[in-house]
């Protein structure tokens, strides 16, 4: 699960070599946030939050994520859905 298009102007997060970061990012659930507005397959830069703010806001869209991952559960009456065998899945996920 991955939060996309955001931006920062600045004064939130600094890139591995320590300059600050300007632009495009994402959050992805587990790796918290990323260079670039989408997250890809090729390898990309984390990014870390200069201060407690910047820490605060990827910690609650990570905490949105996880949460909005969580099977919901449905009460299913007895003596049948339709719904023998199969996946019942919604296909789809992404190459994280």
């Amino acid at each position: 699960m991955v939060r996309t298009q955001l931006y920062t102007a600045g004064g939130q997060f600094r890139l591995p070599d320590g300059t600050e970061y300007i632009g495009a990012y994402h959050v992805h659930v587990n790796r918290g946030a990323m260079v670039g507005g989408f997250h890809k397959i090729e390898t990309h830069d984390r990014l870390t939050p200069i201060n407690q703010a910047a820490t605060t806001l990827v910690q609650s869209i990570m905490r949105d994520l996880r949460s909005s991952a969580l099977p919901v559960s449905r009460s299913v009456r007895s003596g049948g859905s339709g719904m023998t065998g199969g996946s019942g899945g919604s296909g789809g996920g992404g190459g994280y």
